[in-house]
């Protein structure tokens, strides 16, 4: 049975359905797609963008590839590079429909395509990301994982102000990021005993206290009580995030788990270049989507790189697989 992929339409002022079209010319999936937009908005995107696909009743066709489109009950002018709240509206309710379709049972993973979240704020939105409106939704606790071929990083904290970060990591909270990331590592990417590297808040890793007490304090005790708990997994550091990844250390494990934001996202998304994929684990639902925003600069143009989208689909299909296989 082909996995249905239930893809949603983001902010159709940016780049997100130019991304899909590119993709599915490039590369057809053995899957189900399916995206959560009517058929109207991405037809005026295809005309506007003049790209290579036509909508044939309800159903966008790219070459061979065919993407079954679902109504979400509201509508918006494409204006390429326009923060609209219209356009956030559309794109919040293209998720709501793609949480209740897979919530369901009638898919098996979502792949979000990038939307504006001054738009969404605009439109009334109250979450901090795609990822939190999406674990609200669903049972368990988002973690946001960047993936870059066999790189891995995940972070303690996210989507939260840098001056929040040092108060908000824990030991419990360490704890509970090091056990989701571990079994995202086994059930989801399929390593059986996986290998974590667990990066220092402060610089130099606090250099034994000297700029800092977070990693002799809660960072590698929390470290010390997850390896007595659990043997699936082995966790090493903390490091000096830094020389961690100048030097290539990265390269030695199956996962990095990064205190905040930046820390770990600047260098992922470097190594990424362009095909990075965003994976939320710890949820009942799978999601992924292409590591890049809404690119309203160039929105329009032709010009966005496709490969993220690419790569996100690929991820999302191979995790729903993985996860059928490790329930079993």
């Amino acid at each position: 049975m082909k996995p249905r992929i239930i893809i949603t339409c983001g902010d159709v002022n940016g780049i997100g359905i130019e991304c899909l079209v590119k993709s599915l010319v490039e590369n057809i999936p053995d899957a189900h797609l399916v995206m959560t937009v009517g058929a109207t908005v991405v037809q005026d995107y295809i005309d506007k963008a003049k790209l290579h696909a036509t909508i044939v009743g309800t159903d966008l066709h790219v070459g061979k590839a065919v993407v079954e489109l679902i109504d979400v009950g509201l509508t918006c002018p494409v204006e390429f590079g326009k923060n609209s709240a219209q356009a956030g509206a559309l794109a919040l309710a293209s998720i709501d429909r793609a949480i209740e379709i897979v919530g369901a049972h009638h898919a098996h993973a979502i792949v979000t395509l990038p939307l504006n979240k001054k738009a969404c704020v605009d439109a009334g939105w109250k979450y901090a990301g795609q990822t939190e409106m999406i674990g609200s939704n669903a049972a368990g606790s988002p973690l946001m994982i960047l993936c870059a071929g066999t790189t891995r990083v995940a972070q303690v904290t996210t989507h939260i102000p840098l001056r929040a970060v040092a108060d908000t990591i824990t030991e419990k909270l360490v704890m509970q990021r090091l056990e989701e990331f571990s079994t995202s590592l086994r059930r989801d990417f399929g390593i059986p005993n996986p290998k974590i590297a667990v990066l220092g808040l402060n610089p130099h890793a606090g250099d034994e206290g000297v700029f800092g007490m977070e990693e002799i304090e809660i960072i590698k005790p929390a470290m010390d009580k997850m390896a007595a708990l659990d043997s699936t997994f082995t966790s090493h550091g903390p490091f000096p995030a830094d020389g961690f990844f100048s030097f290539g250390m990265y390269k030695l494990h199956d996962g990095v788990l990064a205190m905040y934001h930046d820390q770990g996202l600047t260098p992922i998304k470097l190594l990424a270049s362009s095909g990075g994929v965003n994976v939320t684990a710890g949820l009942s639902v799978v999601r992924t989507s292409p590591d890049h925003g809404t690119a309203f600069d160039i929105a329009g143009t032709n010009q966005a790189d496709h490969h993220s989208t690419t790569e996100a689909i690929i991820l999302a299909m191979e995790i729903a697989k993985r996860r059928r296989v490790f329930a079993n």
